[in-house]
Formats: structure tokens, sequence, C-alpha cells
């Protein structure tokens, strides 16, 4: 009888055969003859060829006889970690003869070892590989590159910054780069492999993307590499833009080199080519939908052929054993993310109706059973309703619903006002399509009240919002008449727990409210305030006066998240770099404001006279002031578009700004006016022609050019208060005017092509995304407004040689601006200019500051913005500390003078940007050193509180011996604060 140990090995050795074993033992007994004893313990060392090639044989035989079954088994990761130092050291010795077999080998040691075992090992495998990289024998770079793509294929993210020192220490990118750009002649999968192997690179590190991007060289190779007739290579280039492309600079590089990124995308995209080339465009245009220049160039130049690609690829897929395979699935989620370009305005919209692509979303809701079922006309809606659940119930592609919703709501917000479904013949696929979207929010609000969030909650509920308040009044009457009856048994309990959440979370009782759940329950209450069944019951419940007060908590304890959000409307988990929050986003990170305000003003649009509302009559005054307060200072467009509608219903008109606001005061006075508007009855208002021509051209006749005094007469169809609260738009961006004024005021907008005021004094809801109006005069300092310049601004320092204006002949650098927007925006230059003293006489003034600050300051006077801005992400990072510096002195520059001036918005702004550039102790130090100079010392305390966490190391390595004492106190007194909080 065999004993248990005897019984153990043999369980131990399950699986294993007797040609295992054989071969087995002939690799050990080939790696002993490299092994050595060492004190670090042992170690593979060999430099003899015949036994290097004898080794390599032995490692290739052996794991040719592991099957599947065999991988984890512990004598073959026993074997495994033997075999790596040996072939690793082959591989490093770089011999010719050798390096091909061993590179072999390790593509066959990936493929065959469970990605596990190997990324146990990654270093030491990593390494070898890497540095053979340097090779110039095509077929090891190719191996090399191929065995490199297959781990980092399967490289968890806990591995990725060692494995990235790695690369970086044996200059892997620059020796890629240097193979692709000698490629020459040689094959195609060489291309392919290092094409693939630095695009798998640049996905996983952000910060290896500069440097390939900004290689010219290497794009025009990539650029010729495209017209390659190798689909393969083809798809690594695709791959390899859209790893440029994610990053914004990349991106913006790859739109800047002419059409042939785009036109390789389009081209790719088509039906006849293979998915795995197809797919490969669909992730690049994935990337360049994120900003509005790719949006823009991809509908300009090829608007056609990139909505039937997504059409084509949505419409032509079926599944195969109740399945999708996994490309299939990847290609269609590809083209949905690329489909939701529709969530932005513009003439694709046309097209994409004219495609079907109502029948393309019912296909992947419904199963095929379901969608031969659609009959012409439904009997009812409750057949309707009947038929959407059972079709939903099917629920075949569950993770490709919340697209299918997006894009249902982006559809749905551009539609034009006549618009109907019977002018596309697709009646029935509309109402299904609503009648789905309906049922989906019903499903996202019992959710969401039992604390059962999902991925669908918010793409629907938002898709239904946008339905309710489509330009339509097809849709719009359609998702109204729909929701209300699907909701009708439980509206009461929804519209309690809404309000009872939304006042728990401004009242502060209750913290713990997500942002996404925060939205669903803001758009719940925007959408329950536009079906009138129910909106009395909401505005009975104080809903006005929570949802208010909801609204202006949050904005004011937001903290703005940095980076950007319009990845909204994209799902993939791609790192992508160097995009940052713009202004002209419509949501931003502010999206609860968009939806909070787009609730209320339903609900005072529809309350009658707002004096019918006993809370708003007696904090009618709260409102308007927090609304404003709201406008002024929210990030995102669509935040300001909806506060100004709020506002109208209060007799306040158009959008406020600060900026505004100081140029309006401009309107009360006579200084420095060179225009008179005469009115028939002879009374008369002087005005400023240089404001008048930027904000308002149509009351400026082409004829008046000078910048003498000049008259312009009205007729007597002319209503002087309207053109007075006219002017007053014109000067701030918005008026006051009571209901009378405003019908005047209409006609008068109307006729001065002044849309988005019109718009307001029609109270016409906001369309979505539609860009936001600005309150900017800066097209007054180029030739619009040059006619107009009474004051000429120099900078200081020496001649630009290169210098050259184009409306003088002054060899120093200058700018011609105009004393009544200078004066409006800076209460020193008004002293200076219109004070009587030696400069309000003078035609040139000297402002002591470098050209580059002075740009920024004029932008700020009359734009009220801080432009250009510095460098950011890879731009900014791939700077010397030389460079980086040169571009912080100009706000520097503007901090200072800021201070002295007393513009304080400009030098918080200035303080803000000086802080966020602030990234290494060597700049702190200068930047310290300046401020005391120039004795400003908020800028000195601002450079010590940089400095201050490092203060210890900083006295003890003597980096602060070059300040003085005084300075190094600051920075002790500043570390010993952070130390106390």
């Amino acid at each position: 009888m065999r004993s248990s140990s005897t019984k153990q090995v043999a369980e131990d050795n399950r699986g294993l055969n007797g040609r295992f074993f054989t071969l087995h033992s002939r690799l050990y007994n080939a790696l002993g003859l490299g092994f050595r004893n060492e004190e670090g313990g042992r170690r593979w060392s060999c430099t003899d060829v015949e036994t290097q090639r004898h080794v390599v044989r032995s490692i290739d035989a052996f794991l040719d006889c592991i099957s599947s079954d065999m991988t984890m088994h512990p004598l073959v990761k026993e074997s495994v970690a033997d075999i790596v130092p040996a072939l690793g050291t082959t591989l490093l010795q770089k011999n010719e003869a050798v390096m091909k077999l061993a590179s072999k080998v390790f593509v066959k040691m990936v493929n065959v070892i469970p990605s596990s075992i190997i990324e146990s090992l990654v270093l030491d495998i990593v390494h070898p590989i890497s540095s053979s990289l340097s090779s110039c024998h095509v077929p090891v770079v190719i191996l090399c590159a191929t065995a490199l793509n297959l781990i980092l294929s399967c490289l968890s993210s806990k591995k990725e910054r060692d494995v990235w020192k790695v690369l970086e220490g044996t200059e892997t990118i620059n020796y890629i780069i240097h193979h692709i750009q000698c490629g020459g002649s040689k094959p195609p999968d060489f291309f392919f492999q290092t094409i693939s192997l630095l695009s798998k690179i640049l996905h996983r590190w952000p910060s290896s993307r500069f440097c390939v991007w900004n290689n010219n060289g290497l794009m025009e190779v990539l650029s010729s590499l495209s017209h390659e007739p190798m689909l393969s290579v083809k798809a690594a280039v695709l791959q390899l833009y859209s790893t440029i492309a994610l990053c914004r600079n990349g991106a913006k590089k790859l739109l800047d080199s002419g059409n042939y990124p785009l036109q390789l995308m389009v081209e790719s995209m088509d039906c006849l080519n293979p998915n795995y080339l197809q797919l490969a465009g669909f992730t690049l245009a994935e990337c360049f939908v994120v900003s509005e220049e790719g949006r823009l160039k991809m509908i300009e130049s090829y608007g056609v052929p990139l909505v039937k690609s997504f059409i084509d690829v949505l419409n032509n897929w079926s599944l195969h054993s109740g399945k999708l395979t996994k490309e299939q699935m990847s290609l269609i989620k590809a083209a949905c993310c690329v489909c939701k370009i529709i969530c932005w305005p513009g003439k694709h919209h046309n097209y994409l109706w004219k495609l079907g692509i109502l029948s393309v979303l019912l296909k992947l809701l419904l199963d095929d059973f379901h969608i031969k079922q659609i009959p012409e006309h439904f009997s009812s809606p409750d057949e309707l309703e009947a038929f959407a659940r059972d079709g939903l119930s099917s629920n075949i592609l569950p993770v490709i619903k919340p697209h299918v919703w997006d894009i249902l709501g982006g559809l749905a917000a551009h539609c034009a006002e006549d618009f109907t479904a019977q002018m596309l013949k697709s009646e029935p696929h509309l109402k299904l399509l609503i009648t789905c979207a309906c049922l989906g929010f019903v499903v996202s609000l019992r959710s969401t009240r039992q604390c059962c969030p999902n991925v669908e909650n918010e793409p629907v509920s938002r898709a239904v919002l946008l339905m309710i308040y489509s330009p339509s009044k097809y849709i719009s009457s359609q998702a109204k008449s729909v929701l209300s009856g699907i909701l009708k048994p439980y509206a009461k309990e929804d519209i309690n727990y809404l309000l009872n959440t939304l006042n728990a979370t401004s009242s502060g009782v209750n913290n713990t409210v997500s942002d996404n759940l925060q939205d669903i329950h803001l758009i719940s209450m925007a959408c329950y305030s536009g079906l009138h069944q129910y909106r009395r019951y909401v505005m009975k419940n104080q809903g006005i006066h929570i949802l208010l007060s909801f609204i202006h908590v949050l904005s004011r304890n937001r903290v703005h998240a940095q980076g950007m959000n319009t990845l909204h409307y994209c799902d993939h988990n791609m790192k992508m770099c160097c995009y940052e929050f713009e202004e002209e986003d419509w949501q931003g990170d502010e999206s609860f404001l968009v939806f909070g305000c787009l609730g209320l003003a339903e609900l005072i649009h529809h309350s009658g006279s707002v004096k019918d509302q006993v809370w708003l009559k007696s904090n009618e005054g709260q409102l308007i002031s927090q609304v404003q307060e709201i406008c002024i200072n929210s990030f995102a467009s669509g935040a300001k578009w909806y506060c100004a509608y709020l506002l109208s219903y209060f007799g306040f008109y158009g959008f406020s700004s600060k900026h505004g606001n100081r140029i309006g005061n401009a309107l009360s006075g006579d200084e420095i006016t060179n225009l008179t508007l005469v009115l028939a009855n002879q009374e008369h208002v002087n005005v400023h022609g240089v404001i008048l021509r930027v904000r308002c051209p149509s009351l400026f006749p082409s004829e008046v050019r000078t910048s003498r005094r000049n008259e312009i007469r009205h007729s007597a169809h002319v209503n002087q208060q309207a053109l007075l609260k006219l002017l007053e738009y014109v000067y701030s961006g918005h008026l006051v005017a009571g209901e009378e004024l405003v019908k005047r005021l209409k006609t008068l907008a109307k006729h001065c092509n002044l849309q988005p005021l019109l718009q307001m004094l029609c109270r016409n809801r906001p369309k979505w995304r539609t860009p936001f109006p600005t309150f900017d005069l800066t097209s007054a300092l180029g030739p619009n407004g040059f006619c107009f310049s009474d004051i000429v601004l120099e900078a200081k320092g020496n001649t630009f040689e290169e210098w050259k204006c184009e409306s003088c002949n002054l060899s120093q650098p200058h700018l011609h601006a105009h004393k009544a927007i200078l004066c409006a925006s800076s209460d020193h230059m008004r002293a200076l200019l219109c004070s009587g003293m030696q400069e309000s006489l003078s035609e040139r003034i000297k402002i002591d500051l470098g050209w580059k600050a002075l740009v920024q300051l004029v932008n700020w006077l009359y734009s009220g913005k801080l432009v250009p801005k510095p460098k950011s992400g890879c731009l900014w990072h791939n700077l010397d500390e030389e460079g980086k510096l040169e571009q912080v002195i100009p706000y520097i520059e503007l901090f200072c003078l800021s201070d002295i001036w007393l513009l304080e918005d400009l030098h918080k702004e200035c303080s803000r940007v000086i802080m966020n550039c602030l990234d290494s102790v060597n700049m702190a130090t200068k930047i310290i050193q300046i401020g005391a100079d120039c004795c400003q010392w908020d800028l000195v305390e601002l450079a010590a509180k940089f400095m201050a966490p490092s203060y210890h190391h900083l006295r003890n390595s003597g980096q602060l011996l070059e300040l003085d004492e005084q300075l190094v106190d600051i920075v002790r007194a500043a570390s010993v604060a952070i130390l106390s909080q």
C-alpha cells in the first residue's frame, strides 16, 4: 500500500504527463549551466553563445509542452521564475546570434503563461525586452515590441508606476520613435508592432504623450503610413492618433495638421472595413467629440459620411446565440459615443433624421420580435404603454441603454419648433421611444427613492427632461401626456420626497447625497414642474422657496472641480489630460444649477402674476439678488442662461456680469463722449461711438468713421424711453423695464438684431447648449475700433526688432485704446485721463508693464477676462524652470499693478494663477524675492505658503541662504501656522 506522502505527490502532479517531466528535467539541466551561487543568492550568468542557444531552446521546448490546464501548476510557476532571469540575461548580452531566438521565446512565454504569473515577474521581464528595442535588427525589434504589447495589454494599475520607471530608464519611447521614423521599407508587421506599442504606452502614461505629438518628423511619417495598403498598419496609426488625442494639446495638433487624420478616421469607419479598423476610427472620433474644435471640424468637413458611418454600425448588427461578440459590443459602444455629437446643435441633426435615427434607437432598445410587431398606429395610450413595457422587458443590450437615452435627449433638445414625427413618417417609432423613456424615468425615480442607484438613471431622466422642454411642441406635448399618466399613482409621494430631500440638503440636515443623485432629484423636480397636473401641488408645498434655497446654498458652497467635465457624454475610462473646464461649457460641474434654475423658472413662469405667490411677494428682492449673484459668479453657460431667463420674470432683462456693470457706469456721464443721438423731439443723449460700434452696430451708421463728435438723428418712430433702455443694455449687458416698455423694446431689439436680448424680452426658454452672450469689447482693439482710438498705451522696455504696428509707425510696443473704456473699467485710469493733469492731455501713456502684461491688462479692461492664460498641462510640464518663470512674470507684474490701481478682481485672479503655477521651490524662492523687492508682501506671503511645508528641509539643505533673514522668518512663520492648524 502506497504511503500518504506518495499519494500527495501523485495528487500534486495530477495533470502532468511524462513528456512534461522529461522536458522539465532537460530545462533544469540546461539552466544549471548558468546558475552561480553568490552572497546575494543564486544568479544566472553565461556568456558562451552555444550554451545560451542550448538554454533558450530548452526553454522553448518546455513552453511548448505546457497545456492550458498545466499553467497554474506550482512546478510551472517555479520554472517560470527561473526561466525569466536566464532569458533576460541572454537578451541583455545583445549577442546577435541569440537575440532573435531569445526574444521569440519571450513572446511565446508571455502568450502561454497566465498574466498573473507574468505580472509577479513583470519588472524582470520588461527590463531586458525594453532594453533590446535599441537593437538595429528588425526581427528582434518586432518580437520585443510584440512581447511588450502583450504585457501592457494585461498590466494592472498597481504595477504601472514601476513599469514606467523601467521604460523611462531604457529610453523605450525614444527608440520606438527612432524605429518608426527610420522605418523606410521595413515590413508592415514592424510598423504595426512598434506603433501599437507606442499607443499602449501613451494610453497608460499621459506624461509620455508630449514627446510624441510634439515630434513633427514622427507625425509626418505617421501621415505617410496612413496611406499604406495594409489595414493593420492603418488601424495602428489610428490607435496612436487616439492616444495622442487623449491630450487636448495633442488633439489640437492633429486637427491643425490638415485633413489627413480626419480623412483616415472617416474612411476607416466605413461598414465595408473589418470591425477592428472601424473601431479604431470610431475611437479617434470619440476623442475629437470631447472638444468644441473637434466637433466643429468633424461636422463641417465630414458631416454626412460621419453620420452615415455610425448609423450603419448601429443598424447592421445581430445577436449570435443571444450575444454580441466583444468586438461587436466595443464597436457599438464607440459608435454610440460618437453619435452623441447630437447633444450639440448643428447641421448633422438633419442628416440623422433623414437616415432613420429613430428606428436605429429602437433596435438598440427592443428585440427583433417586438421591432417586427410595431403597428402603424397605436389604438390607445394604454396599448402604447403596454407594448413599451413588454419590449423593454427583453433588456437586450443593457449597457447600451444610457447611450440611447443621451442620443434621444439630444435629438429632442435641438428639434425645430414646428417639427412633427409625421414629417418623417415615423410617428409610431417616436411615440414608442418617448414612452420607453418615460417608463425608464419612473423606474429611475423609484430606484433613487429606494437608494438603489443605476447608471441608467441620470441619462434617462435627463432625456425625459429634454423632451418635456423640447422646442418641438409635438415632442413636448407627447412627453408630457405620456409621463403625466404614468406618474399619476405616486405623484404626490414623489413630489413630497423630492422637496423634503432638497430641503434637507440645503438646510444641512443631509450632506451625504452624491452629486449624481442631486442631479436626478433636480431633474425629477424640473420634470414635475413642467407638468400642469402637478405644478400647482409643487408650488403649494413651497417648491419655489425650496428650489431657490437649494441652488443658492450649493452655489455658494461649491468648490469647482479642477479639470474638465465635458466628458459627461463619454463613458470610456480614458486617461485624458490637459482638458480643463471652459466657461463655454454648458454644464461643467454646475449641472445642479442648470436643472435647478430650469425647474424654478418653470414654476415662476406658470405662477401667473408673481404677486399671487405670498412667498414671492415678500421675498422678491431676495430672490432677484440671489439669482443675480449666481448668474455673475457661475462658470457654466447653461446656469447663466437660466438665471437670465428667471430674472426676466421680474423685469430684469439681459445678462449680468461684473464687467458689464463697470462699463455701464460710462452711460451716466458725458465724459469722453463723441457721438450724440438726437431724437425727433430734439432731445439728445451723448454716447461713446466705440461702445455702440462693438455692441450694437445697427445704431451706428456706416458713414460715421472718425473720433470727432457726430450726430445721429432718429425718426419719430423711435421711442425715447425704449432707446434709453436699449442703451442701458448696450452699455451694461442688461436693463430693467416694465411690461409696457418691453413691447417697444422688442421692436427696437429686433430692428437692431440683438437676438439674445429679444429672446429674454420674449421670455423664450434658452435653447440647450446655446453659447452664452459675453460682454466683450476686445474687438474694438482691432480695425473695428481703430477709428475711435484716442489714446496709445506703451509698454516699458526696449523696442522689439520685429515689432510692427498695422495702424501707425511707432516702433515701441503699444496698443491703440479708448479712453471711454479704460476710464469705465478702472478708477485709476479715470483719475489719470480725466483729471486735467499732463497725462490727460497726452495721446501716449507709458504703462509700467512689459508687453505681455500690458496685453493682458488691456484684455482685462475690455472683457473682464485674464487672457491669454499661461501654458497648461503637458505644455507647462515640459518647460524648464526659466521657461515657467517667463510664463508667470506677466501675472506677477499685473499682481503688483492691480494692487496699486485697486483692481481687486484682477488682483485675485492673478493671485490664483500664480498659486496654480507654483510647482517648485526654486520658482517660489524667486517669486518671494521679487515680491520683497517690489514691497508686495501679499506676493511674499503667497510664495511663503508654498514653501512652508518644506521649511525644515530647505533650512537644513541650505536652500534658504539666498534669502535675507526677514524673508526666511516669513517662511518659518507660514510653516508654524500650517503645523498649528
